[in-house]
C-alpha cells in the first residue's frame, strides 16, 4: 500500500467506531440512489452523491486522510433536501409508501443529520482545526 493510501486507511480506522458506523450509513444510503435511477428522486440523489464524491475523493487522497474540509461539499445536499422536502410534503405523498417514497424519506433524513454535523465541522475547519482525523488515536 502506498504511503498516502496507508495514511488514508489509518485515518479511517482511527476514527471512533460510531463515526465509522455513521460513514457507512451515510455512504450506503446515498449509494442506494443507484437502485432508484429510474426515478427522479434517485437521479437527483445520485447526482448530488456524484458531485460530492468528485470533490471529496481527490481531497481525501491529496490530504492523506479525512479532514473537516470534507464537510463543505456536503452542502450540495441543500438543494436536494429542499427538493425532497417538497416531494415528501406534497398532498398525498405519504398516503401510500412506495419504495421510492421510502427511499426519499431515508435519504432526506440521513442527509439532514449529516448536514447538522457538516455545519459544525465546517465551522471547526474555518476556525483552524485542520488536522487529519483519526491519526491521533492508536490503531
Amino acid at each position: 500500500m502506498t504511503g498516502r493510501l496507508h495514511r488514508l486507511w489509518r485515518s479511517i480506522v482511527g476514527l471512533p467506531a460510531w463515526v465509522r458506523l455513521w460513514l457507512v450509513i451515510l455512504a450506503g444510503t446515498n449509494m442506494a440512489s443507484l437502485a432508484f435511477l429510474d426515478t427522479e428522486v434517485g437521479r437527483y440523489s445520485a447526482l448530488a452523491f456524484m458531485l460530492i464524491g468528485c470533490f471529496n475523493m481527490p481531497t481525501m487522497f491529496i490530504q492523506g486522510g479525512l479532514t473537516r474540509l470534507l464537510s463543505f461539499p456536503h452542502f450540495f445536499w441543500i438543494p436536494l433536501e429542499i427538493y425532497l422536502l417538497s416531494k415528501l410534503t406534497a398532498p398525498g405523498a405519504l398516503d401510500t409508501i412506495r419504495p421510492d417514497t421510502a427511499f426519499a424519506l431515508a435519504i432526506f433524513t440521513v442527509n439532514a443529520v449529516s448536514l447538522m454535523f457538516d455545519v459544525l465541522e465546517s465551522a471547526r475547519w474555518l476556525g483552524g482545526r485542520r488536522e487529519i482525523l483519526g491519526l491521533s488515536r492508536p490503531i
